[in-house]
């Protein structure tokens, strides 16, 4: 029989683009999967859009939960999964139609199937360049505690992971932004076997309201994301992201102008700097 993938998707307040994430899955030339919607307390119609997507097909799942933010609703989703294979989706996102079909190809001999990515506007649709290149990238745990936002990171769609890869890893709560970092140096603590899929099979919507736009909440979690990832590090592995924030905080003090006029260049400065006080 084959592999099941189960699709978790977390949906706060985005019942506008949830019908189109979930039309992404109709189209999939894979049709052995269940989808988990999760109402995280939303406030808008994702209730009346998603009991109409349950219509179309019985693979669509849909609970509903209190408010608790991203990380929580993904691992909502993560205990109600039964998949052998899990596939992160959030609900403004979309998958294009061979990206079960192509993982699945890979899956038998890996861990971690990662895609290519590309993005695209609400407004146009138009397609757009990836933010990062990923097949210049080696996927281990070094490069991505030292490279992580320096060089790339991954989309969590990117992945297909194979449920026992994940078993007992759930996303940070008390994070609401970096939390995809921290989830993916957890899975890669555990030396798993990852193949790369040179193909841009996920896509990756850009609008106004979406969470890496919000620049106040990203530097709010900056001090704790390094706080939690620091304390998390074995001894040797401390020395290393130590010495990347050394060079960060380094590069920080040196482009003085931009420190003196940039917001985001303080607040780094002054979260690695109470880092290292404490």
């Amino acid at each position: 029989m084959p592999s099941l993938i189960s699709v978790i998707i977390p949906c706060y307040n985005q019942g506008r683009f949830l019908k189109e994430t979930c039309e992404s899955l109709l189209a999939q030339d894979y049709n052995n999967w269940e989808a988990i919607i999760i109402n995280d307390g939303s406030t808008d119609n994702t209730e009346e859009v998603a009991v109409k997507i349950l219509n179309l097909d019985e693979r669509f799942k849909y609970f509903y939960k209190s408010n608790g933010g991203l990380s929580s609703a993904r691992n909502f989703g993560i205990q109600k999964a039964t998949g052998d294979y899990i596939q992160f989706l959030d609900s403004d996102d979309i998958l294009k139609p061979e990206k079960f079909s192509r993982s699945i190809e890979l899956a038998n001999n890996n861990d971690i199937i990662i895609t290519d990515f590309l993005r695209f506007k609400s407004e146009s649709g138009k397609l757009k360049k990836a933010f990062c290149d990923l097949s210049e990238q080696n996927y281990t745990f070094k490069s991505i505690l030292l490279n992580w936002d320096v060089k790339y990171s991954i989309p969590i769609h990117c992945g297909m992971f194979k449920s026992t890869a994940i078993k007992s890893i759930f996303f940070d709560e008390d994070l609401k932004a970096k939390e995809d970092w921290f989830f993916w140096l957890q899975v890669f603590e555990r030396d798993p076997k990852v193949s790369f899929l040179n193909e841009k099979l996920a896509l990756y919507r850009v609008h106004k309201k979406s969470m890496t736009k919000d620049e106040a909440l990203m530097h709010e979690n900056l001090n704790l994301a390094y706080n939690k990832i620091y304390t998390h590090l074995s001894e040797g592995d401390r020395m290393l992201f130590f010495n990347r924030l050394t060079k960060e905080l380094s590069a920080v003090r040196q482009n003085y102008k931009e420190f003196k006029e940039n917001v985001f260049y303080r607040k780094i400065f002054y979260s690695i700097k109470k880092m290292f006080n404490n």
